[in-house]
């Protein structure tokens, strides 16, 4: 590889928050929010010129699960203040039922709607934003980060806060302040495949109904009339000796999901569609990024087409718009004081320094071949420790988000949007504490403190007193049943949920 050699400059110091947030997805906007709700001056940084991250960028869509199988809501606060709002917008149905039946709920929405809301959220709590914007170095004293190089359109310019966030979902700021990590799978570096949401518009929904109760075989679970009836928001998940058809002919993409998965959103005759898929990307990786961008959206416009032809109520149907971004499963795990496993997960275990609960599925897509592990969600709630968030080797940085400290198996049920917004929320409000404090290291926070505070701000946690009844509606009645027609399966079906 060649170099140049780029001459000394000075860089100007753009500004000096309390707390920095690099990334404006789900856990970013959890942690901007709640430490400036908590009294700390609070700049948030982001790339794209909205914030939402894969909410709005990458348009994955519905936000899972914020319920437990028994209909009890274990992420709450700042994530469920978000969801009632955009309820109150008619930009969501809000928690439904998920006629799969891997989920205990499921949450669609509509991206405009939430980009419109997350401005809103941010304005309110009095949030600083810099968007247009990338973090690109990091300069620390022993183990102080002491400014985050940014350039945009404006330049180059450093910030140089008390306290940083790192949610930029890769852990870039932790990496480049020099805290260890690891990429995927810890034995092999593999990482889930990434995958290019779509929103298809003008579809006659009656007619799809109709079509799914006439062709219920060919979908996971085989759901009754009744079922399909009732449902508030169509999830749709199968067709996978159909689609293996398509890929034998020609007629659907051979990289693409071996099944087929979209979702009704909140407007009348759109879905969103989880279809796409591409192995052996890392989102770290300029040039990879590339090919996956190009890749997947000639996967969506074949799937798309093969829907039109094989599915009622997509005939007249059309492609309403793509990510601007495809979404990143996996990439950077930061090596943290405590490592999240998948005992963890399944045991419902609860933690002294827990800050957030999740509930969702372990759920690899394959790094390799097709099948993909999925456990079902809401069986199972566990906490997220704090310790997973502190980089080693850092004193007053914070990793929020999927990037937290945990194995690749965990990941797979930590690194949903709900989840990382709760954990964000939680990251939040242990930086204003410090700033009340008058300073210290991220590991002198008084987690039992956090603990009993964050409660006290709408979240919910194992252990402590809970008032609050669960939805009748969303109590998931209906066993584990086959994830043959949707290429599932469950290895850690005999394992112990608690």
């Amino acid at each position: 590889m060649k170099f140049i050699e780029e001459a000394t400059r000075q860089i100007p110091v753009y500004a000096a928050p309390d707390v920095l947030v690099v990334g404006a997805g789900p856990a970013g906007i959890g942690a901007a929010i709640s430490a400036a709700r908590n009294g700390a001056r609070v700049l948030l940084v982001e790339r794209y010129g909205f914030l939402g991250g894969n909410l709005t960028i990458a348009m994955v869509n519905p936000m899972f699960t914020f319920h437990d199988i028994k209909g009890r809501q274990v992420i709450r606060g700042i994530a469920g203040e978000l969801v009632d709002r955009l309820v109150d917008l008619k930009s969501s149905q809000g928690h439904v039922t998920d006629l799969t039946f891997d989920n205990a709920s499921m949450t669609p929405f509509d991206p405009e709607g939430m980009k419109y809301l997350l401005f809103r959220m941010v304005h309110e709590a009095g949030v600083d934003l810099l968007l247009h914007t990338w973090a690109v170095g990091a300069t620390r004293e022993g183990n102080q980060l002491t400014s985050v190089i940014i350039e945009n359109k404006s330049g180059r310019q450093a910030i140089t806060p008390k306290y940083v966030i790192d949610c930029s979902a890769d852990a870039d700021v932790a990496a480049m302040a020099g805290a260890p990590f690891v990429k995927g799978r810890e034995e092999d570096g593999a990482m889930q495949p990434v995958t290019l949401f779509f929103r298809i518009g003008g579809i006659n929904m009656a007619n799809l109904r109709n079509w799914m109760k006439n062709n219920r075989d060919l979908l996971k679970d085989a759901p009754t009339d009744e079922e399909i009836d009732s449902s508030r928001a169509i999830a749709f998940l199968g067709l996978k000796q159909l689609v293996k058809k398509g890929m034998e002919n020609g007629e659907f993409p051979k990289d693409a999901a071996p099944r087929i998965l979209f979702y009704e959103l909140p407007q009348d005759g759109q879905i969103a569609v989880n279809a796409t898929r591409l192995q052996g990307i890392d989102g770290t990786n300029a040039a990879d990024l590339t090919r996956a961008e190009h890749e997947t959206r000639v996967q969506a416009w074949e799937i798309h087409k093969f829907l039109q032809k094989y599915v009622g109520g997509f005939e007249g149907s059309y492609i309403l718009d793509t990510g601007a971004q495809v979404g990143v499963r996996e990439t950077r795990h930061i090596r943290g004081d405590y490592q999240l496993t998948e005992d963890d997960v399944l045991a419902n275990r609860a933690f002294d320094d827990g800050i957030a609960c999740g509930t969702f599925a372990i759920d690899i897509h394959p790094p390799e071949g097709e099948q993909q592990i999925f456990t079902g969600s809401g069986k199972a709630v566990y906490e997220i420790p704090y310790r997973t968030l502190l980089p080693q080797g850092l004193d007053n940085v914070l990793v929020a988000g999927r990037s937290i400290s945990a194995t690749h198996a965990a990941f797979g049920s930590s690194r949903v949007m709900a989840t990382c917004m709760a954990i964000g929320q939680g990251a939040g409000l242990a930086m204003a504490n410090l700033i009340h404090q008058g300073g210290g290291t991220v590991r002198s926070v008084d987690t039992v403190a956090l603990r009993q505070q964050l409660i006290a701000q709408g979240q919910y946690l194992l252990g402590m007193p809970d008032q609050q009844s669960a939805d009748p509606a969303l109590v998931l009645n209906k066993g584990e049943g086959s994830g043959a027609s949707a290429s599932h399966f469950n290895p850690f079906k005999d394992r112990s949920h608690g």
